[in-house]
């Protein structure tokens, strides 16, 4: 994904990311251990302000197996939920539609200034709470839009 158009910079949201259950996969993401935490980044260039973060899940996330929970988190190599708190995307959880600036980084009305390149980094993790054991490439369903506010300084 990358830059979003022009139409839709104006609403604020000046680049995009999209997940769906297929990144799980042995393909995509090699071989995933269960209870696995799988990290996705999106490249945040140096000279760059971070001012929003939010997601909406398209579609809740469900798996083959006996699978329960999945859960995410965003933020930076400071804080790994900084950007959004903890949110649930699986079909057996009370899951959320739209989260946006949940975490502390974003406190800050003027957002996160990057002198340096650095990554928004987005952690999946299963069975956070149950600790049933699932592996992730066992998803069969899901997907989810990070939006991203990201000024060039």
């Amino acid at each position: 994904m990358g830059k979003t158009s022009n139409q839709q910079s104006a609403t604020g949201w000046t680049d995009e990311y999209i997940i769906t259950y297929e990144d799980f996969s042995v393909a995509s993401a090699g071989t995933l251990a269960d209870r696995a935490t799988l990290e996705f980044n999106y490249a945040i260039p140096a000279g760059s302000q971070v001012r929003n973060v939010a997601a909406h899940l398209v579609t809740a996330f469900d798996d083959s197996g006996g699978g329960d929970e999945l859960n995410f988190i965003v933020g930076d190599d400071s804080d790994d939920n900084g950007y959004l708190t903890t949110a649930l995307v699986h079909t057996e959880e009370t899951e959320i539609t739209y989260v946006a600036n949940t975490g502390a980084l974003l406190d800050n009305e003027n957002g996160v200034v990057y002198t340096a390149a650095d990554t928004i980094d987005i952690l999946f993790t299963p069975d956070a709470a149950t600790g049933t054991p699932y592996s992730l490439n066992e998803l069969t369903a899901g997907k989810i839009v990070f939006k991203f506010d990201i000024a060039q300084i």
